[in-house]
């Protein structure tokens, strides 16, 4: 059996206050900034945190800045006071975004990541994603936004934007997935539904690889293990990894129990048969020996049969056009798209 989930993913991001700054030169460091604060969401909201043991708003800010070489004060109204004015309706990625909650003036602070979203550091959440324009919360204390990266006009820049495709983007769409890509529907629901996101300049990287940390993430939000908890048993994960909460749901959920000794090597790109795996764990998918494999490629002998089997009854895999699974390819970023949809939905 496997369960229809609702995943809900939000990503809050809170702004430290900053000193009077200039807005720094950096043609892509709008979406550098974006890709950066991503990686840290789930974790908890610490108060005066700046590590990603645990954030407020404007540490969380700051680390990411410092992270894409924009150097950024400590407070939300030093940061207020920084880079220029932009009004909503020209909120750019990268731009920060602040409110005035509790007190007079700038009290909570985010960055823009575009859609009328933010990412910031909540309270309640810890590192998520919110809507600027939140009727019952952010939309009315919403007092404005500074932009701090500047973006730098040369002529390769200008070039660069001149060679993007001309198509216009729907939402949940990205200029590299092509309307009639196998997978543009499933990339396009789960992006319309955050479960999972581009790089930045509408671009989504489809055969990119995925790596084990951001299977674990992805899967872990995706079924709602609780992330809060760092403890896990792996040698080579540390307590400062961007993915170590949900690396430890994961793991105590037994999800990576197939891998051998302590070691889980976070940047390895995970294969279509350790997939096949995690999900039946994930699912709940029910695996059994009499189950019937019909690829080609894959016989008794192969480690994950079962599961690859599993997956293939369940109808979430169907294999590729010449009856093969490719157990031992790399997972793209596409593939996972196309397998989480059809899980999920």
């Amino acid at each position: 059996m496997r369960r229809k989930l609702i995943p809900i993913l939000a990503f809050l991001l809170i702004i430290s206050t900053l000193g009077p700054l200039q807005p720094v030169m950096a043609s892509s460091t709008q979406d550098e900034v974006v890709k950066i604060a991503k990686e840290y969401i789930g974790v908890p909201y610490k108060f005066g945190g700046t590590t990603p043991s645990g954030f407020d708003c404007s540490g969380f800010i700051k680390y990411v800045m410092d992270k894409a070489d924009v150097k950024m004060p400590r407070t939300a109204s030093e940061q207020y006071n920084s880079g220029e004015a932009v009004k909503k309706a020209n909120l750019q990625k990268g731009d920060l975004v602040f409110f005035e909650t509790y007190k007079p003036g700038p009290s909570h602070s985010g960055i823009y990541v575009g859609d009328g979203k933010f990412i910031h550091a909540s309270s309640s959440k810890g590192i998520t994603i919110s809507s600027v324009n939140d009727p019952y919360y952010w939309g009315p204390r919403y007092l404005g936004a500074k932009r701090v990266i500047k973006e730098e006009k040369t002529e390769a820049a200008v070039a660069k934007v001149e060679e993007q495709p001309k198509r216009i983007l729907g939402e949940g769409e990205f200029h590299d997935v092509a309307t009639n890509h196998w997978a543009f529907n499933e990339i396009k629901k789960l992006s319309v539904q955050s479960i999972i996101s581009g790089y930045g300049n509408h671009k989504f990287g489809p055969n990119d690889k995925l790596t084990r940390a951001q299977i674990a993430a992805l899967l872990s939000r995706a079924v709602g293990l609780d992330t809060s908890s760092r403890v896990h048993g792996f040698s080579d994960v540390s307590d400062e990894h961007w993915g170590v909460g949900a690396i430890a749901a994961a793991d105590r959920a037994g999800y990576f129990s197939y891998l051998a000794g302590d070691a889980f090597n976070p940047n390895e790109p995970v294969t279509r048969d350790e997939i096949a795996v995690l999900f039946a764990k994930a699912f709940d998918l029910t695996v059994s020996e009499s189950d019937d494999l019909l690829f080609s490629d894959v016989d008794s002998s192969n480690w994950a049969h079962k599961e690859i089997s599993a997956l293939q009854s369940s109808g979430i895999v169907k294999g590729f056009e010449d009856g093969t699974y490719r157990p031992s390819n790399q997972v793209t970023r596409a593939e996972f798209s196309k397998i989480l949809y059809n899980a999920l939905y």
